[in-house]
C-alpha cells in the first residue's frame, strides 16, 4: 500500500482509555455503525427517527447511543414539541467534531460535499497543528522542521502540476 492508497481523513482519538474503549466498541458493532451512518452530519438528528430507521431493538439503539454521547461522540439534548393537544419531551444528538470526523470516514468519499471535505480537513490540521506546537515546546523540537515540510510537500505538488 504506496501513501496514496491512505484515507484522507486522519482521526484524532482521545486520550482517555475509557473513551478510547467505547468508540472501539461502537465502530465495532453493526448498530454502532448503522446509528452513525443515519446520524445528520450538522444539524438535530431525533432518536424517534433513529429508533424508527432500523431493525435493531430500542434497547440496543439507545444503549449506543448512551455509549457515543459518553464517548464525547454526540452531545444531546431535549426538546419540547406539539404532539396533539399534549407536549411531549423528544430527545436529539449532533455530532461533534470528534462524531462528524468518524461519520466521514464511514461514508464513502463521492457523498462528502467539497465545502464539507475543506471544512473537516481544516478542523483536522488545527487540531494536529496544536499539537505540533505542544509537542515540540516539550520535546525541544524546532518548530521549523515541520514548516519545511509542509512548503517541500507543497513544493512537490506544484513541480507535478501541468
Amino acid at each position: 500500500m504506496g501513501d496514496k492508497d491512505v484515507w484522507h481523513y486522519i482521526l484524532p482519538f482521545p486520550l482517555e482509555t475509557e473513551k478510547r474503549k467505547l468508540i472501539w466498541s461502537v465502530l465495532q458493532s453493526k448498530v454502532g455503525k448503522s446509528l452513525l451512518m443515519k446520524l445528520a452530519l450538522e444539524e438535530r438528528t431525533y432518536q424517534k427517527d433513529l429508533i424508527n430507521g432500523t431493525s435493531y431493538s430500542n434497547k440496543s439503539i439507545i444503549e449506543y447511543l448512551k455509549r457515543m454521547v459518553s464517548a464525547g461522540i454526540l452531545t444531546q439534548g431535549m426538546e419540547r414539541v406539539a404532539a396533539g393537544k399534549r407536549k411531549v419531551r423528544v430527545r436529539w444528538y449532533i455530532p461533534t467534531n470528534l462524531g462528524r470526523w468518524f461519520i466521514l470516514f464511514l461514508k464513502p468519499t463521492e457523498e462528502i460535499p467539497p465545502e464539507l471535505v475543506r471544512k473537516t480537513i481544516e478542523e483536522i490540521f488545527h487540531v494536529y497543528a496544536s499539537s505540533i506546537v505542544e509537542v515540540s515546546e516539550d520535546f525541544g523540537i524546532d518548530i521549523d522542521v515541520f514548516r519545511k515540510i509542509l512548503n517541500a510537500q507543497y513544493s512537490n505538488k506544484t513541480k507535478k502540476e501541468p
